[in-house]
């Protein structure tokens, strides 16, 4: 059957165009343009229709507080698990039908389940679980045992090239798509500083090496100068954060096709909420500095035409204005605080994520037709973002009204 899905705009994930309809077959897009004819027509007058949105950062870890530590100690994953789960329906309605999980081994199981068709969601781009090296960002606290990292932790750690290679190979083993790795310290681990450094190049290189051998890439958390261009130098592909960065860096990812994602949405929520949602007081001390760093960061990083994704970071439950479901929010903080127009804006959520090798987040034959409509026209106010009203999965309606 040749379903065609008629509003009054289409935003290809590049530009707004002058088509208004979408001719689906078998999942399939298959043509563009306007007033097209199919066997069924779902029309939705005034409506913008654009591409499902990508967050090409997330947390899938179905952590309902801002202690990371305590989540990860005193609630067994299972618990986790079954809690995510019901994260899936609510990422659909805030219109994102893919995600790329940065860090967080329920994702491996999420994933699996939404291919199988046992859960409804979006597709996963999963990480498993990120590599650290010892008194890195990856370990959360720094004063707990080690030992508990390695039964409770949500890291891999590995010191030196051969470990890390190990390290590599065993995520792959377990089901990652890609990898992540910390070369900078962070604000939600307990004494190292965003501005620190962490993994040598060696050990940087020999990890991408390892995903380049799977056909694959690696995404590097990384908030200082420093850190952010032994990633880049050592091959990453993602500056996860990137918040200190210099001009300087800034112009050689450009050089080196390494694309950026803010995550300003979490950034937000910890300098507004952080303390009712739990979040340490090591957390608390680190946010404004790197929230400064981002304010100045992003919009010279557009300016320079750096490839930006839309990532929000997300990774608990939190009841508030930003918070799972919401992930659109991270559009608007794009807008508003980095300076975006809202194309560019709704770029980072869409056609961007193709030049990270992810097939999603563009309106084009031969593509899966996930396909958001929008009562209202978020290429003129990005805050209309949230007036999401259908949602279409490989061409199914998963989400109505």
């Amino acid at each position: 059957m040749k379903l065609v899905i008629k509003g009054e705009k289409v935003f290809d994930g590049k530009n707004v165009t002058p088509d208004n309809s979408i001719l689906i077959e078998d999942g399939f897009i298959k043509e563009v343009g306007k007033n097209l004819k199919g066997d069924e027509v779902k029309e939705f007058p005034g409506s913008f229709l654009m591409p499902g949105m990508v967050d090409a950062h997330i947390h899938l870890s179905g952590a309902t507080s801002g202690s990371l530590l305590m989540e990860s100690l005193a609630k067994d994953p299972r618990t986790r698990l079954l809690r995510a789960s019901a994260w899936m329906e609510k990422l659909l309605r805030a219109g994102f039908t893919t995600v790329r999980d940065c860090g967080e081994e329920n994702a491996l199981f999420l994933r699996d389940a939404i291919k199988m068709g046992t859960l409804r969601g979006p597709n996963i781009f999963a990480a498993g679980k990120p590599l650290s090296q010892t008194f890195g960002h990856g370990e959360l606290s720094h004063t707990t045992p080690l030992e508990w990292n390695a039964q409770r932790g949500m890291s891999e750690l590995c010191d030196g090239a051969e470990e890390c290679i190990k390290a590599a190979r065993k995520v792959f083993r377990q089901g990652s798509d890609f990898i992540k790795i910390f070369s900078t310290g962070g604000v939600l681990s307990e004494k190292d500083h965003p501005n620190q450094e962490q993994f040598t190049m060696d050990e940087i290189r020999a990890i991408v090496k390892e995903a380049e051998k799977a056909g694959t890439y690696v995404a590097a958390h990384a908030h200082g100068d420093a850190g952010i261009r032994n990633a880049i130098e050592g091959g990453i592909r993602t500056i996860e954060h990137c918040t200190l960065a210099s001009e300087d860096t800034l112009k050689l990812m450009l050089k080196k096709d390494v694309s950026l994602t803010p995550t300003l949405s979490i950034q937000v929520l910890l300098k507004k909420y952080g303390r009712e949602l739990g979040v340490n007081e090591w957390g608390l001390n680190k946010i404004n500095e790197v929230m400064e760093g981002a304010a100045v960061m992003v919009p010279k990083a557009n300016k320079l035409g750096l490839n930006i994704l839309c990532g929000t970071d997300l990774g608990f439950e939190t009841g508030r204005d930003i918070d799972i479901g919401k992930n659109w929010t991270e559009l608007i903080f794009l807008a508003e605080m980095g300076g975006l127009t809202p194309v560019e804006s709704l770029r980072t959520a869409t056609g961007n994520a193709g030049k990270i090798g992810m097939k999603a987040g563009t309106i084009l034959p031969g593509l899966p037709a996930d396909i958001v409509v929008i009562n209202g026209d978020p290429g003129e106010d990005i805050r209309e973002i949230e007036k999401i009203t259908e949602v279409f999965r490989n061409g199914r309606e998963v989400i109505s009204g």
